[in-house]
């Protein structure tokens, strides 16, 4: 690791070109939109803040790239988010990159999403823009933070892992995966609005070709509504949902849902599913038929015990052992 501290975007992309392999580049200053493209080393490449949150991005964009970590850093957008069909977010790596690292970072919709609680639906609009988008296999997003989103931590490369994330005001999903053998553990979703026709998911998992399998999801927190009452932009959330199919080999252990829509964990579709020791509960502290946990046309081994729902439905074939209604005396 050199002692010089790289603090602008033209010298970050030259020193790139000269890294050498397992090398630690450290940073400081406004860095704007960089791209990062073929860069590939066996033992990595680093680019680190110098100190926390030194290092400033407006995005990030990752081409055919292998074994890279960004850490440290903090991303948001300096004006306005031009609209886009397309979902925009602050760090992407494409498909051919491998092996990303992203940890330890800051991303924000704007500037000022600390203060989300009271954007306008207009101000959302203008802050369009999700966190962190890895496509190519074995992606890493650990121990960051996104504040005031449209979309969170999204991967769609196999052997991914989404760990200990916290998404913090969204109004896409706020945690996505679409590719086999992840992990999702101990992430913190919460304060879904809704802004257009997308209805949030505090997690969703679904392939677009084939079957997903090898999917864990674990230890995570999904709460529909934490701040201000009167937000008229609160929305009812799903909390954790497998929608589409068909998966398999999954694992659905020890998460709590706080939500008010009749999905608070969702599983369809799955061949072989282990759901046990979740929580689930209503937003609003609300005894009924919502939120549920669902678990509709699954087949192989079905394990569904020691959760809590205010309702259960389950196939005909799953008694499930220990399921009881939601204690609401017990934290989250």
């Amino acid at each position: 690791m050199s002692n010089e501290i790289i603090g602008n975007a033209a010298d970050l992309s030259e020193r790139l070109q000269k890294a050498e392999d397992g090398e630690t580049i450290l940073i400081s200053g406004q860095f704007g939109t960089v791209s990062i493209k073929g860069l590939r080393m066996k033992r990595g490449v680093t680019v680190a803040s110098a100190k926390p949150g030194s290092a400033h991005f407006e995005r990030i964009e990752i081409r055919s790239c292998a074994n890279i970590t960004l850490s440290g850093l903090s991303c948001w957008p300096l004006s306005p988010v031009t609209k886009s069909k397309a979902k925009q977010y602050l760090i992407t790596a494409d498909s051919k990159s491998e092996n990303i690292e992203v940890t330890n970072s800051l991303f924000r919709g704007r500037a000022d999403s600390d203060d989300h609680t009271h954007w306008s639906k207009d101000d959302w609009q203008a802050a369009k823009i999700g966190a962190v988008f890895l496509q190519g296999p074995r992606g890493i997003i650990r121990n960051n933070a996104a504040i005031g989103v449209n979309f969170g931590f999204n991967v769609i490369g196999h052997s991914s892992e989404i760990f200990e994330n916290t998404v913090f005001g969204f109004s896409g999903d706020g945690l996505r995966v679409a590719a086999d053998n992840c992990v999702v553990i101990g992430n913190r979703v919460s304060d879904a609005v809704g802004i257009d026709k997308n209805h949030p998911d505090g997690f969703q998992a679904f392939k677009r070709k084939g079957t997903l399998s090898g999917l864990v999801v674990k230890d995570n927190t999904i709460l529909e509504w934490t701040i201000r009452p009167d937000n008229p932009l609160r929305t009812r959330l799903q909390g954790l949902s497998l929608h589409d199919g068909p998966y398999e080999n999954v694992v659905v252990r020890d998460n709590s849902v706080s939500c008010s829509s009749p999905n608070g964990i969702r599983l369809t579709r799955v061949i072989n599913l282990d759901v046990t020791g979740n929580r689930v509960r209503h937003a609003d502290g609300k005894r009924g038929n919502a939120p549920r946990l669902i678990v509709a046309n699954c087949s192989g081994r079905i394990v569904v015990e020691d959760n809590q729902a205010e309702k259960f439905v389950l196939p005909k074939t799953v008694a499930g052992r220990r399921n009881a209604e939601p204690n609401y005396t017990q934290p989250y």
